[in-house]
């Protein structure tokens, strides 16, 4: 059985010409690039309001794998990452099923390896958590709560699994010179002590290891997630506005920090501060407002006690500083960073502040409704996406940085 895509798959698409058209005057955009102390600094200024990159996104997906029913290589369930290969192949992490799934250029699928295990090439409950080109022609697979990870050929035959050292506990991202990127993972973890109330946060570290899973060097402790924390409870929940870590690989450096404010710092593999990248954001505060409009949307669909219950149990919850300044960052195979800006209660579209390889800021770009973007190449976004009956699929789009 082939793939296919659903009548009425992302029905929105129909009033797009294309993603990304321009909308308004964008040119002329001010970066300042200085150095202070060897780091360089860019500070930019925010491309103006419904202004657009003059990049498109095709109106539709030239690919979607996925399926309702049939061959159960096409159902997918949890995608947790996907790569697109150089020849074209794609290779989708299904958690659901704890395999590697990969399809050729057309959607047909060729071959899962993995499983749920603990052996050569297995993962365990929850992976692969991850799945990306190793330097060459192999595919490396992250397993995040087995603390290790895997090695495989183009072909998906297993070449070696490595754990990964203390602290640290997943596959970030790869470097061109083969060694990982690593950090803990972004949890609440209580040690003892006086409880915490209020928000509640916990440092991450981070680090460097080489191919082997061996240590090679430290960059240091960064802050992690906000959580909504009881003292009188001793419990905690994940907070709604949540300011949370960043992270990624950008060319031969690896970007770490927190999305607090508009700050985008990019360390060198030895620990070095090696630039800054900057733009303008107008932080707000959240009000009770706020919070009471979230967890009644969270909470609509519950009547009577068991609502009452549940919104009882948030009316005291603890406001954060700020909202986060942006959701996440991507950086695509060309070296551009692109800032995925921070979505207020109702918001559906995803908006993308770009930036050249330098730091420099180029505009908006927005993406698909609902596209949950996990690699972006030369002329393509490659990412997943659910139907209106929930149906997961992995989508292939067309970009054209033409404009």
């Amino acid at each position: 059985m082939r793939n296919f895509v659903l009548s009425g798959l992302f029905a929105t698409t129909a009033s797009f010409a294309a993603y990304g058209s321009i909308q308004g005057a964008n040119a002329g955009l001010q970066s300042v690039v200085r150095d202070s102390a060897g780091v360089t600094v860019v500070e930019n200024e925010r491309p103006a309001a419904g202004t657009r990159l003059g990049w498109r996104i095709g109106p539709a997906p030239t690919l979607s794998i996925g399926a309702v029913e049939g061959d159960p290589a096409y159902e997918l369930f949890r995608v947790a990452d996907a790569t697109r290969l150089p020849d074209g192949r794609i290779v989708i992490a299904n958690a659901g099923s704890a395999e590697l799934r990969m399809f050729d250029e057309t959607g047909t699928h060729l071959g899962s390896w993995g499983g749920e295990g603990e052996g050569p090439g297995e993962f365990g409950r929850g992976g692969p958590s991850g799945v990306g080109r190793w330097p060459g022609d192999s595919i490396s697979a992250s397993d995040t709560y087995a603390r290790r990870f895997s090695v495989f050929d183009a072909d998906g035959e297993h070449g070696r699994t490595s754990s990964l050292p203390d602290p640290y506990w997943r596959l970030i991202g790869v470097l061109p010179e083969g060694k990982l990127f690593v950090g803990t993972v972004s949890s609440f973890r209580y040690t003892g002590g006086e409880f915490p109330d209020g928000v509640a946060r916990i440092d991450l570290e981070y680090g460097i290891v080489e191919a082997d899973g061996s240590a090679h060097s430290t960059l240091g402790t960064h802050p992690g997630a906000e959580w909504s924390a009881s003292a009188e409870n001793m419990s905690v929940r994940p907070h709604p506005f949540s300011r949370s870590p960043i992270y990624a690989v950008w060319g031969d450096r690896v970007v770490i920090g927190a999305n607090d404010r508009y700050e985008i710092r990019a360390y060198a593999t030895d620990g070095g501060l090696a630039r800054i990248v900057r733009r303008d954001h107008d932080p707000r505060r959240p009000t009770r407002a706020d919070l009471d409009e979230y967890y009644a949307r969270q909470y609509e669909s519950r009547t009577g006690e068991e609502r009452s219950a549940a919104l009882a149990a948030v009316a005291d919850m603890a406001l954060t500083d700020a909202f986060p300044a942006f959701s996440s960052i991507r950086v695509d195979e060309l070296e551009h960073l692109w800032v995925e800006e921070y979505r207020q209660l109702g918001e559906t579209g995803r908006l993308w502040t770009v930036f050249d390889p330098a730091g420099r800021v180029l505009g908006f770009l927005e993406t698909p409704p609902g596209l949950r973007v996990f690699e972006i190449g030369p002329d393509y976004i490659l990412g997943a996406a659910y139907d209106e009956f929930q149906i997961e699929y992995v989508q292939l789009w067309p970009l054209d940085r033409g404009g």
